[in-house]
């Protein structure tokens, strides 16, 4: 079915239903993240934050400017301005990390927030025809960590031949050998069995750790890999071909962002100045080809900095070709197509495009073993409960530091590669729940998957117990190319993945499905009965189900990046026509311009490719500083702490730190990075002219409620009390299934609701974490309801007077065109 033609009823009714979860769905996060200013001072880090340098006070010229906080910016940064006799000024367009972006469960919430530029490909008839538009929403993060702040936090180095490849392809230095000791230089691996392993390294920035909460069907998937004879194996180690519990970037179970493995330690160095909300517009290159500094705006004020040796761009594998072409270096002719002056003709600038492509789509369920209800996989109402709240807060334990899309992981060879090679072609995200079991909080909306979709598939099992197996090809033969939308740097570049242009590309992956079938067909998952999702994406419908060509259908439908670009500023030899950097990431035909991030692999690693990416900064770090011949003397001094003040005790002299106490306005912080929570968009989405990327531009903010539901059920319905009780038919879609349970569309744990409802179930057991919120609401005269089937839909309001005339925060909301608020 494609994604213009109208959407159905049931589509419409599911996408109600999602949009009922979002409230509550607010009030979690918000009560999440008040929790952790209360109980988690360890996850605020207020102390060795990153602080923007302030506009006024940036120097002139530094001796290097890197532009891109992320995975390599960070890393580069930190290395470089461990020399105190270089300045270096690292730029970044998104802001510092949230806390929340920390808690690994709510990593997928993170795509479509305010740190993700929220990238779109462009509309395609081959791929992604479930997506809404038929468009891949390609998330990348605009936050200082970039894209490790995003991610599922997944610790992959690739396998040993594709760095020995990139050697073989005229790129010295780069082959495995040569390579490895970069990877144990970044790593501190705190999994007890590997760290006197000669492929691990301790004492690194980046920690690496299992993750801390994993659910039991994950055991069961990794017993039926062994049934299958598979090892279990460190597949970062001599051998990848295996399954493996997922080694991550997580450290005491919270998120390794490069922001908090490198800036943090560095953030206090006087020759280090790191400037967030800083777009940068171009490279300025003078007379002789040599970038001299950049042009950057920020907070709507324009500035040029020099760079006396060098600028490097680290902006990730979409921007930074789009910033040499802003720049003119690219391809001629296109540049002048969209009205630059060409400086020089790299025609590879945007091209040899690369992405690891997924299927998406298949769930399988099973038979939870747990005779008394216990959850055996991850289930979102049983996740969003007031104990896993209080275990994360106070305990530091619980499901809130599950990363379920990929508990465990496999590398498998398909027959189209020779098993004896070690060189598995396919790549298996083993996940311990499937989109019915969000709801459509999660999946649907970071995959913009359509209203249609999402009904045809998930609707009818909502919430029953189900796993995922998603099969990844890893070196796909197929390239895209990115283009410049226009001259602007506030205007998105344009994205051609191709995927499966080259027809091996999805015989490989549907045999990756066929290996996930062999997987669910072992005992250890035939005792819980496991079995795939009999419902089928609309659009392939007429395919038997599991058949080549219901698979292929699936693929093309389903389509799911993992978020891997990479390939656009590609390294190679001055031979190679389509180079652009050479093997020390220097583009070509400009002087004291380099290249550092995905976008100079030459072809793609296989794995997950944010270590490869760290490896490739730290080893630049090191080319960097033997090109420039200097040494470094001493350990980069600090500046004292801005969080402190240091008053004269007038006893002694003696200066006496006191700590400066902040309140950070929690619902204006949470409202900031999650603004799709507080308000249901139409389905319209347009280009800001004033970011770099596709960021949501709607036509209107409309009530949580949508237009459907208001025509079916008007609101105005008689009040509880009344005698006339109209059924909803939207109810069953509202609560889930089935409906006794929990879930975030049927809010029994809102104080109050079960007073007006006969139910009974206080949202806290601690006073201290639930008055904080609501202990103003519990006394109102109308008490606040849900709209939940045949009650009214309203808050009760009302001027609650502080003691003392303290002032307190206030959190407003809108809701069916009312206006409310919550005093704490």
């Amino acid at each position: 079915m494609s994604s213009h033609s109208s959407p159905s009823l049931r589509g419409l009714l599911s996408n109600n239903r999602i949009t009922f979860g979002l409230l509550p769905g607010l009030g979690i996060v918000i009560i999440l993240r008040m929790a952790i200013h209360l109980y988690r001072p360890d996850i605020e880090d207020a102390e060795n934050r990153v602080r923007d340098h302030p506009f006024e006070q940036l120097y002139d010229t530094y001796d290097f400017v890197i532009v891109g906080g992320g995975s390599a910016g960070s890393v580069l940064a930190n290395r470089l301005s461990e020399n105190p006799n270089w300045k270096i000024l690292l730029l970044e367009a998104g802001q510092d990390e949230n806390v929340l972006s920390e808690v690994p469960v709510l990593f997928p919430v993170l795509q479509t927030s305010s740190i993700d530029w929220q990238f779109l490909t462009e509309p395609s008839d081959a791929y992604c025809l479930s997506m809404v538009e038929k468009k891949c929403k390609w998330p990348r993060g605009k936050v200082l960590g970039g894209s490790s702040v995003l991610n599922a936090m997944l610790y992959i180095r690739g396998n040993r031949r594709d760095y020995d490849n990139w050697e073989r392809m005229g790129n010295q230095g780069w082959g495995y050998d040569s390579v490895l000791p970069y990877f144990l230089k970044s790593e501190d691996m705190k999994i007890p069995e590997h760290q006197n392993d000669p492929y691990h390294g301790t004492g690194g920035p980046l920690t690496v750790e299992y993750f801390a909460y994993e659910h039991p069907i994950t055991r069961d998937i990794l017993k039926a890999g062994e049934q299958l004879g598979y090892e279990i194996r460190d597949v970062n180690g001599e051998f990848q071909t295996g399954f493996t519990r997922s080694q991550a970037t997580v450290r005491e179970g919270l998120r390794c962002s490069t922001a908090k493995a490198y800036l943090r330690p560095a953030s206090k160095r006087e020759n280090l100045h790191v400037s967030v909300h800083s777009l940068v517009e171009k490279v300025l290159i003078d007379e002789q080809n040599a970038a001299y500094g950049v042009q950057f705006r920020k907070h709507g004020q324009e500035r040029i900095v020099k760079a006396s040796k060098e600028v490097i761009l680290s902006a990730g594998a979409i921007q930074s070709p789009q910033l040499l072409m802003l720049s003119g270096i690219g391809e001629a002719d296109h540049l002048k197509d969209v009205g630059i002056h060409p400086i020089v003709n790299l025609v590879g600038v945007g091209k040899n495009l690369q992405d690891h492509i997924a299927m998406g789509g298949h769930s399988f369920l099973f038979d939870n073993p747990y005779k008394n209800g216990t959850p055996y996989c991850f289930n979102l109402p049983e996740v969003l409960t007031v104990a896993s709240l209080v275990d994360f807060s106070v305990h530091k334990s619980g499901p809130l530091y599950s990363m379920m899309e990929a508990e465990a992981m496999a590398f498998v060879s398909t027959k189209y590669q020779d098993p004896s090679e070690d060189y598995p072609d396919v790549q298996l995200f083993i996940a311990p729940t499937a989109d019915n079991l969000d709801g459509g909080w999660f999946g649907k909306r970071a995959n913009g998957l359509t209203d249609d979709t999402y009904a045809a598939l998930y609707e009818d099992i909502l919430y029953e117990s189900s796993f995922s197996i998603v099969p990844l090809l890893l070196r796909p033969n197929s390239r895209g190319y990115l283009k410049l939308r226009d001259a602007s740097p506030n205007s998105p570049p344009l994205i051609y993945p191709n995927y499966f242009s080259d027809p091996q590309d999805i015989k490989v992956l549907i045999e990756g499905a066929r290996i996930v079938q062999a997987i669910v067909n072992q005992p250890a998952l035939q005792e819980l009965n496991a079995r795939p999702n009999p419902r089928r994406n609309p659009g392939c419908a007429h395919h038997e189900l599991m058949s080549e060509e219901h698979l292929e259908c699936q693929a093309r439908h389903h389509s799911l990046t993992i978020y891997h670009p990479v390939g656009t500023c590609a390294m190679g030899p001055a031979e190679d026509p389509e180079a652009v950097v050479d093997s020390r990431l220097k583009v070509y035909g400009i002087n004291r311009l380099r290249v550092v991030d995905g976008s100079v692999m030459p072809t793609i690693v296989s794995g997950n490719t944010n270590a490869p990416i760290i490896m490739i900064a730290e080893r630049a770090a090191d080319m960097i500083k033997e090109d420039w011949g200097e040494i470094i003397l001493e350990p980069a001094y600090t500046v004292p702490d801005p969080v402190y003040q240091q008053p004269t005790n007038t006893e002694n002299d003696e200066p006496t730190k006191i700590r400066l106490k902040t309140s950070p306005d929690l619902f204006n912080e949470t409202k900031s990075i999650f603004p799709s929570l507080f308000s249901y968009p139409e389905r319209t989405q347009d280009y800001d002219i004033h970011s770099q990327v596709a960021s949501p531009s709607y036509t209107s903010e409309k009530p949580l409620l949508t237009e459907i539901s208001q025509k079916i059920w008007p609101l105005n319905i008689p009040r509880r009390n009344s005698k006339v009780r109209p059924q909803n038919p939207l109810t069953k879609y509202f609560y889930g299934r089935p409906r006794g349970r929990f879930n975030p569309y049927y809010p029994l744990n809102i104080p109050n609701y079960g007073a007006n409802y006969g139910l009974s179930r206080p949202l806290f057991p601690s006073s201290r974490l639930g008055n904080q919120l609501y202990k103003n609401l519990r006394s109102e005269p109308n008490p606040f309801y849900y709209y939940g089937g045949d009650g009214p839909s309203y808050y009760g309001r009302s001027e609650v007077a502080s003691p003392g005339e303290r002032k307190k925060c206030k959190l407003w909301l809108y809701y069916n065109g009312e206006k409310y608020e919550v005093d704490y």
